[in-house]
């Protein structure tokens, strides 16, 4: 019997051209580590949107979509720059009218995605409740409600279901199946990769399906959800990877700056990311010196002069 196991493995453009024209999409990441940017930057340059993002922290992904016009909702817990401010390209787009947006608390928004990974219409929920989050609705989809609960005399809050129709996770390495380990910080991972219809895995190091049998115990997607996987060093900068890289605070602050108005925002993008061709020359823009000062494990220095990384 054949043993042969295909490898899910394809570049950046490919997977990138599975997202179609307004879809719901969910991103990994928590403050300014593990969002998947690589990946957003070539979504960019692809000219898709009219995108619906269910976001609890990713906010730099959101933040660029939404700079760019590529994006009509979004389903949010709280997306703001840590130590910076506030997400000015979607705090403009909300007030002007250009997207509608649906509050949530965390939980509520982490438990919408975990109904939908479980399979299940709702889940009952005691946050929100009696406040604007459970009144205010803007998008097509009802967030919230109360039901009579089945073993009490009292009403219960519940929130219903989502299920994105791609959840683009970054990872600190992978298999060629799409067997992923995410150090650090994994926010709602298990819930976004559960719920998603397709599930897209960009990840810093590809390595051994033996690697992966050897930690077995620290993988945080297993491969059985995955439908494609991506190789991308520094997939998350300007962010940071756990164990691996900082976050560029001067990078990110220029991006911040240029945010404050409309048309620096768009000659941000035009200078960083649609005159950029892809990933490859994005980093060698960023330069060897000031990635390898990013860098903060020396085995993995070492790892990428030898070209494994």
């Amino acid at each position: 019997m054949s043993t042969t196991v295909t490898s899910k493995v394809v570049d950046l453009q490919t997977a990138v051209s599975t997202v179609h024209q307004g879809a719901s999409l969910s991103f990994s990441g928590f403050g300014h580590f593990g969002h998947p940017l690589a990946f957003v930057h070539e979504l960019l340059r692809a000219g898709t949107g009219d995108f619906t993002l269910h976001a609890i922290a990713e906010c730099w992904p959101a933040e660029l979509l939404t700079a760019a016009g590529r994006v009509r909702h979004i389903n949010l817990s709280n997306l703001m720059f840590e130590g910076l401010g506030r997400v000015r390209a979607i705090c403009r787009a909300a007030e002007n009218g250009q997207i509608t947006t649906d509050d949530h608390s965390h939980l509520g928004l982490s438990l919408r995605l975990l109904a939908g990974g479980w399979d299940v219409p709702f889940l009952p929920i005691r946050t929100m409740a009696g406040s604007d989050l459970e009144h205010i609705q803007t998008g097509p989809e009802r967030k919230f409600t109360r039901i009579p609960s089945p073993f009490s005399d009292e009403s219960i809050g519940v929130v219903s279901a989502l299920k994105p129709d791609v959840a683009v996770i970054h990872v600190s390495e992978a298999d060629e199946q799409g067997n992923g380990i995410l150090y650090g910080q994994i926010s709602v991972l298990d819930a976004q990769v559960r719920a998603a219809r397709h599930v897209i895995l960009t990840t810093e190091r590809l390595v051994s399906s033996d690697d992966i049998v050897r930690n077995n115990q620290l993988v945080s997607v297993p491969g059985i959800l995955v439908d494609q996987v991506v190789h991308t060093p520094f997939g998350a900068y300007p962010g940071g990877m756990y164990g691996l890289y900082d976050e560029d605070l001067e990078l990110m602050g220029e991006y911040y700056e240029a945010s404050r108005e409309v048309d620096s925002t768009a000659e941000y993008l035009e200078s960083w990311i649609y005159e950029v061709p892809n990933h490859d020359a994005y980093l060698d823009r960023i330069g060897s010196r000031r990635l390898s000062e990013a860098t903060v494990d020396p085995i993995h220095k070492l790892a990428r002069g030898r070209g494994e990384w």
